[in-house]
């Protein structure tokens, strides 16, 4: 499984904003987060569960001369040191930097830091480095806190797969991009986190460098905003459904930009200025960023799936993972999250105009016509239940020849007594025996009342599928948590089914819509465990 990029803004944990300086002209801008997989609970038995994340990070630094040391510590906000280790405001006077009294001496060290991260000899090593060319410095991870023996690090040996890459940029810019920090939070995983960093770096070559330039208490939450959403498979454009929510007061003005991953990596892949789909980067497929004013009064939502014309459609990119960027000048960082090409989403040879599965009793009627086919052989209908894919039937093409430009029906029954749900897909088989998998339907199971199942219910991943009924009409969905506040939205679904996910532990409604009636349902769903 790739890396997941999702919305929750972990180094907020090193919460700079967007041009934040010190009195020695240290600055941290444009930082974004991206997240590695979703956040897992670590147990501690002094403090109880606790929250394993690994997240990647990227930032610009400037300094007037690069430092030879440089160091990051984050506490939650509740055990930031009182007294701070450094008085800020005005001059930054040379001074000692923290030792275990503040920062602990374990990854989750009850209280004390959870993230304590540095570079050692950056300023020598990046002297004869020449400008725009990425330069790995893993090498450079600070392994033993000078000031501090006993203090354990952020390092290699204990977050594996932790890289980082630096940038000289023009002037005193230096790029880095730091993948796979892995921190361990003194609190169970979900929920709005507050946060306080200190950054601090040194020009000294002592082995026991003071503190030259610093910035302390930097504050603010993460896990805001909050992307959500998900890339199909539509043919012949590809489509997302994106939206954007806040739980903090107030209005943020934001920018949303979506790249098509070009490198697969995870990662988005641009210079950051003005000018997009420079070479070697990833493909901005809007025309131009997104602007909204977002609040908790106003999320931003995408009305439904959206296509991305030309690059929606363009062989080499429209299935490529889409990267989503939010940025804002109020919020204190980006955030970003990856849309992944959902599995077995491969070009067809068939381009299908509708796709539909309605129950009828006791059978399911399955529905499709299609605009386009060549060297089409047929059509096998696949039926799952419980995990189980099985095929049912098999419906030789109608086009002669297996080609044809004009619109074809295709139609069959499936005798289908099962009281739970069932998911349907078509495999289109090509005349040399190659095959692609359509997108899935789902239908409810026989005797099954109401309009609208949601299962698994309760979910013990926090992930859940919502199935409508089998009208095919726009609905406005909404999750809304247990103190009535809307934690997700879509508008304008035409799919008869929804996957929700990263849902916490809780209970939660999901209120369902149809703009044209006014008809509205709500279905309760129970998260045990993540």
């Amino acid at each position: 499984m790739k890396k997941i990029l999702l919305s929750i803004a972990i180094l907020s944990l090193i919460g700079y904003g967007n041009n934040l300086k010190a009195q020695c002209d240290l600055q941290f801008n444009n930082l974004v987060i991206q997240l590695v997989g979703a956040p897992q609970p670590y147990p501690n038995p002094v403090t109880g569960p606790n929250c394993k994340v690994v997240f990647n990070a990227k930032f610009d630094i400037t300094t007037n001369s690069g430092f030879k040391y440089l160091f990051f510590h984050s506490w939650l906000s509740q055990h930031y040191p009182n007294p701070s280790i450094f008085t800020c405001g005005g001059q930054t006077p040379a001074v000692d930097p923290g030792t275990n009294v503040q920062l602990g001496t374990a990854v989750d060290d009850a209280g004390k830091s959870f993230l304590d991260i540095g570079f050692i000899g950056l300023k020598d090593f990046l002297a004869a480095v020449p400008l725009n060319t990425p330069t790995v410095i893993t090498s450079l991870f600070a392994t033993t806190y000078l000031h501090d023996n006993t203090v354990v690090l952020t390092k290699p040996s204990n977050s594996p797969g932790l890289t980082a890459t630096v940038t000289k940029l023009a002037g005193s810019i230096l790029h880095f991009e730091v993948q796979n920090i892995l921190v361990i939070l003194n609190q169970p995983c979900g929920g709005p986190v507050s946060v306080k960093t200190d950054i601090w770096g040194s020009n000294s070559n002592a082995n026991d460098p003071k503190a030259q330039c610093y910035i302390c208490s930097l504050q603010q939450f993460f896990n805001d905003p909050v992307i959500a959403g998900f890339k199909n498979c539509d043919r012949p454009d590809r489509k997302y459904t994106l939206g954007v929510t806040t739980v903090q007061p107030g209005i943020f003005p934001i920018t949303i930009k979506i790249f098509a991953d070009m490198d697969g990596d995870g990662i988005i892949d641009d210079d950051g200025d003005a000018i997009f789909n420079e070479p070697g980067e990833d493909i901005m497929v809007l025309a131009a960023p997104i602007t909204h004013n977002l609040s908790i009064a106003n999320p931003y939502s995408s009305g439904g799936p959206v296509a991305y014309p030309p690059y929606s459609s363009q062989p080499g990119v429209g299935d490529k993972d889409l990267l989503i960027l939010v940025e804002g000048p109020t919020l204190a960082n980006g955030v970003s999250k990856e849309f992944e090409q959902p599995q077995g989403c491969i070009g067809l040879p068939v381009d299908f105009k509708s796709f539909t599965a309605v129950r009828n009793q006791s059978v399911v009627v399955l529905k499709w016509e299609t605009v386009i086919e060549l060297n089409n052989d047929g059509f096998a209908i696949e039926r799952n239940i419980n995990g189980n894919w099985q095929q049912v039937a098999y419906i030789s093409s109608h086009a002669q020849g297996g080609n044809s430009n004009d619109l074809l029906s295709y139609t069959f029954n499936d005798p289908n007594t099962i009281k739970g749900i069932s998911q349907y897909r078509i495999r289109q088989v090509d005349q040399d025996g190659k095959f692609k998998y359509s997108v899935i339907r789902a239908v409810r199971g026989e005797g099954q009342l109401g309009k609208t199942i949601v299962f698994p219910n309760p979910s013990l991943d926090g992930k859940v599928t919502v199935v409508f009924e089998d009208a095919a009409v726009p609905r406005n969905v909404s999750v809304i948590d247990i103190t009535g506040r809307v934690i997700r939205q879509w508008k304008g679904i035409v799919n008869n089914n929804l996957q929700i996910d990263n849902l916490a532990p809780g209970v939660f409604s999901i209120r369902i819509v149809v703009p044209e009636t006014g008809e509205q349902v709500v279905e309760r769903v129970v998260v045990t465990k993540r």
